[in-house]
């Protein structure tokens, strides 16, 4: 019997021993995952990765551990595995690791992820399927860094057809703006803008605002006009729109057109849009055309918009390097908002201040990846309890949760920049504000000495003298404010009033 029970346990032992050796755990763990047992296999594979007799096979085994975190859309954390790799590996699984982490980079918007692709390769490195998106990422990195020669080489070398060809011709547009090479970048954008037969597309609007910019930089006031009165109000844009051309008006002389701009901008339906520096501008053309009531009414708005946002804005700055309360504040500010409840959300910072923040692409950029890492937070939850609490469950856990909190300072950080910023512009217009209303009292005693002395002489209105159908008969549209918030009437006002100076 003893005989007997020797030789089981000697076989026991003997079989155990050959299904633990290095290779046969390997191939059990990949084999998990081209089951599709992602749950098991990665717990076994993270489990071989931190084994040092497995330090000659580390770069097969992180990679395919990113393979399993990518098929249970776990993309952060595959992303770490593939940057591995790309660390320590100078072969085939490089080269593979490089094609992931582009396709994650792509998904996830992550910076810091896309600054360490082009830091970490050479062009002769591109994988044949990824070299377009590349080409792409590398030319907007040398963009950022203002580095023009080097990003149109890249942006160049963008086949025509494939997605990120339309991308590239924006930024190349955009890049020589920047080297103030007017005609070039003009027509670039014009050529984008015609390649969408939809006049409401995304891409079409955002081409033709490139090209009514870069016209006002040229000072082809004129020019740039048309191009904004040809962009569909029903865009994300048109307000941009209305502010923008606005400035084309001033600069071109056509006070009446910018003040017919400034009635649709001040309109109840852009209640709540960060605007400071339109009413100023407004102010200043009631100034040049002696409409003093109006002109103090637009400062009254003013003082009661924005006064008292630079005081919460300049209370909000006081919590110094403490990012993570900026972003509180924030995202506190705007689920009030949300609700519709207005006066608690000016307790922490004033939702006029929240339309700036959200304005800021790079901040909508942080916003979006944090929500991808809370879906991988939500993902973890949904696994089995095992997974949660073996080793790489754990391990997965922290690093997400401290991914949260890092962006989440990051964007704080940049809150408070956008803050400072906010701070010096109502602080630059207060004080224009106070120079306004001094000039508007000035105007005001003159026109009353001349009046003492009858060498003024009051003249109507012309909306007073002459009934509306005369406009409407005569192919004017006028369009009484009586607020109003809908978007068909908003850039339909005219000012009908006239010069009331001598």
């Amino acid at each position: 019997m003893k005989k007997v029970f020797f030789i089981i346990c000697l076989f026991f032992f003997s079989s155990a021993s050959i299904a633990l050796t290095p290779r046969t755990q390997l191939r059990r763990a990949i084999n998990l995952i081209e089951k599709g047992d992602f749950n098991l296999g990665s717990r076994e594979l993270y489990r071989l990765s931190r084994l040092r007799s497995f330090s000659n096979k580390r770069s097969q085994i992180k990679y395919t551990l990113g393979i399993a975190f990518m098929e249970m859309k776990l993309y952060h954390l595959a992303s770490l595995q593939f940057i591995y790799v790309i660390k320590r590996n100078r072969g085939a699984y490089r080269r593979k690791a490089l094609e992931k982490l582009t396709d994650i980079v792509e998904y996830l918007g992550d910076n810091n992820l896309f600054y360490y692709i082009v830091s970490q390769i050479k062009e002769r490195d591109f994988p044949v399927a990824q070299k377009d998106k590349l080409y792409f990422y590398f030319g907007v990195v040398y963009f950022n860094k203002g580095k023009h020669k080097k990003s149109h080489y890249y942006f160049s070398k963008i086949k025509r057809g494939t997605s990120f060809y339309s991308r590239a011709i924006y930024y190349r547009a955009l890049s020589y703006a920047e080297e103030n090479k007017i005609r070039k970048s003009a027509q670039l954008f014009k050529d984008l803008a015609s390649s969408y037969s939809n006049v409401v597309e995304t891409n079409r609007v955002a081409a033709l605002m490139g090209l009514a910019r870069v016209l006002y930089q040229g000072r082809r006031f004129n020019e740039s006009i048309k191009v904004y009165r040809s962009i569909p109000k029903d865009t994300e844009y048109f307000h941009d729109v209305l502010l923008e051309n606005s400035w084309n008006f001033l600069r071109s002389g056509k006070f009446r057109s910018a003040l017919s701009n400034f009635q649709s901008l001040h309109s109840s339906f852009y209640r709540g849009f960060y605007q400071p520096e339109s009413l100023i501008l407004r102010a200043y053309v009631y100034l040049y055309i002696c409409k003093y009531y109006e002109m103090e009414k637009v400062l009254d708005l003013f003082n009661s918009m924005y006064l008292p946002t630079l005081k919460k804005v300049k209370q909000s700055l006081r919590w110094g390097k403490l990012y993570t309360s900026y972003f509180n504040a924030i995202m506190e500010t705007k689920r009030l908002k949300d609700k519709g409840d207005s006066n608690k959300a000016f307790a922490s910072l004033p939702p006029i201040v929240l339309h700036r923040v959200m304005k800021n692409a790079q901040f909508k950029s942080y916003l979006d990846y944090l929500e991808k890492l809370k879906k991988e937070q939500e993902v973890i939850q949904s696994l089995p309890a095992s997974w949660r609490r073996n080793r790489v469950g754990r391990n997965a856990s922290y690093i997400l949760k401290s991914r949260i909190s890092t962006t989440q300072k990051i964007s704080g950080k940049l809150i408070k920049s956008i803050l400072l910023g906010v701070k010096k512009d109502l602080s630059r217009l207060s004080t224009s504000e106070q120079y306004l209303r001094y000039d508007m009292l000035r105007g005001k005693r003159e026109y009353v000495k001349k009046k003492i002395a009858r060498r003024y002489v009051d003249t109507l209105q012309i909306d007073e003298k002459v009934s509306r159908n005369y406009y409407i008969q005569n192919g004017y549209e006028y369009w009484p404010f009586n607020g109003e918030s809908w978007l068909d009437e908003v850039g339909n006002y005219h000012y009908l009033g006239q010069h009331s100076c001598e």
